[in-house]
């Protein structure tokens, strides 16, 4: 069921109930490696299940609904892969879904308890079981899927800047900096930096180095809700994806603190899953609100409304919103520009 519509028939019900066994299908032959071992050419279950050390039954099981899907073909017992998870779900391929798919995965695991989140109003709690996996591997996942879901957005965010004047950018939270790299892209003279948490920055680094972008990004460690991003040294923010963490009071704090790294003329760019006044609609953004309510403290998605007046109560002007092709919007806000003094009247 396309996610975009609404819900209309018991039919559509019954396969919006459902829609989860595909993706945990595809969650699992991502996670077990199933993908990347027929990377070499077909096998069959069994071989493929002695390959990635899982027993022959649930292996066959779990090939046989992925060529049901389309995902895998099946001739005789071999099965191979499809140009489809070629392209998207091996782990080496340049347009890879891996990461995104396993950062999917651990946070579908808090939805399946959303019933506590809405009853407290507070995060799914970390239980032993949901922290089998390691918390650098979790983030690891995370920033690796945000590098691989931002590459489109990214290049179309670039293209609907105006960066005539921009020469210094700081990337709030920027992760992996897709979105830093595509503006130093369609203007190589661009210096940015980017500022986010240690364990993140760690990965940065090496992505900076890895996309060879050494000469013209840095990276800055702390925490964006407490530490200060300095005053006057930019001529652009961008706050990609992260305003949804927070709560209205810390974005209020959040954008003040953009307004105060701003150059006079500066502008901040604000991209996220926005809401309209109505907080219903787009579809994808009122259901993405409820991944915040089960994973964070205070975050949602919020109103275009909402964000223009945290613009307007930080001082921003010309505060405008645009619509992007893929998913997120933006609000774009300017901190005025310096007043030029009179000039002194001259002594007779």
């Amino acid at each position: 069921m396309d996610c975009r519509t609404s819900l209309k028939t018991g039919a559509d019900i019954t396969s919006a109930m459902r829609a989860h066994r595909v993706a945990d299908a595809i969650s699992a032959g991502v996670e077990l490696g199933v993908f990347d071992a027929l990377a070499a050419g077909g096998m069959s279950a069994a071989q493929t299940a002695r390959k990635i050390k899982c027993s022959a039954r649930g292996c066959e099981i779990l090939m046989n609904a992925l060529a049901a899907v389309g995902l895998l073909r099946k001739k005789a017992d071999a099965f191979s892969l499809t140009p489809l998870a070629k392209k998207h779900l091996m782990s080496g391929s340049p347009a890879t879904m891996a990461r995104m798919i396993s950062h999917s995965t651990n946070t579908r695991r808090t939805w399946i308890d959303l019933q506590e989140a809405v009853k407290t109003g507070r995060p799914i709690p970390k239980t032993p079981e949901r922290m089998k996996k390691s918390r650098e591997r979790q983030q690891d996942d995370f920033i690796l899927a945000m590098r691989d879901m931002s590459r489109g957005p990214a290049v179309d965010l670039a293209a609907a800047l105006d960066l005539s004047r921009v020469e210094n950018v700081l990337d709030v939270g920027g992760g992996p900096g897709s979105f830093l790299f595509a503006m130093i892209r369609r203007k190589p003279s661009i210096r940015g930096v980017i500022f986010d948490l240690p364990q993140t920055i760690s990965i940065a680094d090496r992505l900076i180095t890895q996309e060879g972008f050494s000469d013209s990004v840095g990276t800055m460690s702390g925490d964006y809700n407490v530490d200060d991003f300095g005053d006057g040294l930019f001529d652009l923010v961008l706050m990609s994806s992260i305003i949804h963490i927070n709560s209205p009071a810390q974005n209020r704090k959040l954008i003040k603190k953009g307004f105060r790294a701003l150059r006079p003329g500066g502008s901040l760019v604000v991209r996220d899953f926005m809401l309209d006044d109505t907080k219903t609609a787009p579809v994808d953004s009122a259901l993405f609100s409820v991944n915040m309510l089960v994973n964070t403290e205070g975050g949602a998605s919020y109103s275009t409304s909402e964000i223009r007046s945290w613009f307007a109560g930080a001082g921003f002007e010309r505060v405008r919103y645009f619509e992007l092709p893929q998913r997120a919007d933006i609000c774009v806000g300017f901190r005025p520009a310096a007043k030029k003094s009179a000039n002194p009247k001259k002594k007779r």
